[in-house]
């Protein structure tokens, strides 16, 4: 059986790991083209797209992961101290949120609080045996994560007029993550609910 600071940590490795799978959806990798072999010249350009990917990915996974480990350190405070966890504090703690969307992102933490409540409390050393004993079936478990992608993405369609640049390529970027969260969500359930 697990202890608190290890179910903590296993789930903020689970957390990454899926925001690294879910980048690699997302992030268009740069491919050479065959003539560029032949020119090293021009291999030099495409080393420095591949280095511009690279960060790219670590960017997008440290704030894909940023409000996530908030809302887990607070369950994990809540679970020490036996108070609740308190959405406004989270919601001091994220930043500037514009106005419009602090309810929105009030809603998804409490969301997320409570998916990471349900994994605090069952038992299991994995990622994938927590999600088991939290869920029970796949189907509980596919429920939850329906939740969450349609908290999250509330609130991401509430900052969508406040992101700087084309509207157009940030909503192709924001459906492109939808589709990939949708997918890799069913797939692990898939995989952990054989």
């Amino acid at each position: 059986m697990s202890t608190t600071v290890q179910k903590k940590q296993i789930i903020l490795e689970y957390e990454q790991k899926f925001a690294n799978k879910l980048a690699a959806c997302v992030l268009d990798k740069p491919k050479p083209p065959l003539w560029m072999i032949f020119v090293p010249v021009f291999f030099v350009f495409f080393a420095q797209k591949m280095k511009q990917y690279s960060s790219g990915l670590e960017e997008f996974v440290q704030n894909y992961s940023k409000p996530r480990r908030l809302a887990l350190d607070a369950v994990m405070d809540e679970q020490e101290t036996g108070s609740p966890v308190d959405t406004a504090r989270l919601l001091e703690s994220a930043g500037a949120i514009p106005e419009q969307s602090r309810a929105l992102f009030q809603d998804w933490m409490r969301v997320l609080t409570d998916h990471y409540r349900t994994l605090f409390e069952a038992h299991g050393g994995t990622s994938e045996a927590l999600i088991r004993s939290g869920y029970r079936s796949k189907t509980d478990y596919l429920l939850q994560c329906n939740v969450l992608n349609k908290a999250e993405s509330a609130f991401t369609e509430s900052l969508m007029s406040r992101i700087e640049g084309d509207g157009q390529d940030i909503r192709n970027v924001v459906e492109k993550m939808k589709i990939a969260v949708t997918d890799l969500r069913r797939r692990e359930a898939d995989e952990i609910f054989r």
